[in-house]
């Protein structure tokens, strides 16, 4: 009778030790998920485009040190929205969202247009670089997040006139380059004669 109430004694004097024990075991092994979920919404890593160091060579011979080439960080992407739209696109084209290559003023030569910012990191423009001394910038409706591909020559482009519900059907003459913000709004500049203009491609 005295063996069974020691071995009672023992069994209850060491439950607590032990439940203090799980306790903090477990709480090692599941923190609290809602103080130490990651608030970066950016991609992290930093992302060196290809084709950046040639035109932030171009435009600082030009311009000094006041433009370069818009980057991931200043980007600022929504980690989904980067997954979604530049990851993918990457793998062909290593030099998106900031910078396209196309014959941009129909000379038959390659020219690159790319999205840049000044040393405030406050102004976006598309600088368009015809040749190491004819650099051109279209600043209308730019901002950090505009993704540029190239609108291919020949390729038609629909535009619907808001005022008026009409629909036109514009065939490029020569590349022209479309200017996008993911499920927002689109654009295509373009070279007409010696000034660069724009069609609106989407709302």
């Amino acid at each position: 009778m005295m063996a069974a109430v020691s071995l009672l004694s023992c069994g209850q004097n060491s439950s607590p030790a032990a439940k203090e024990k799980a306790d903090t075991t477990t709480s090692k092994i599941k923190p609290d998920t809602a103080t130490t979920a990651p608030t970066v919404k950016t991609e992290p890593v930093y992302y060196k485009t290809p084709g950046e160091d040639a035109v932030n060579q171009m435009l600082s011979a030009k311009f000094g040190t006041s433009w370069h080439v818009v980057n991931d960080r200043e980007a600022k992407w929504m980690k989904e929205a980067f997954d979604y739209f530049i990851v993918p696109k990457r793998k062909d084209y290593p030099d998106y969202p900031y910078i396209t290559k196309g014959d941009f003023n129909g000379d038959g030569k390659s020219d690159v247009a790319a999205v840049v910012t000044d040393s405030t990191k406050n102004h976006y423009q598309v600088a368009i670089l015809l040749g190491p001394d004819n650099i051109k910038f279209w600043d209308e409706d730019i901002l950090v997040n505009a993704a540029l591909s190239t609108m291919p020559k020949a390729e038609t482009i629909t535009q619907g006139d808001i005022e008026t519900g009409k629909v036109k059907k514009i065939k490029m003459k020569i590349d022209g380059i479309n200017v996008e913000y993911f499920e927002q709004a689109s654009f295509v500049v373009y070279l007409d004669r010696s000034t660069f203009k724009r069609i609106q491609t989407g709302d």
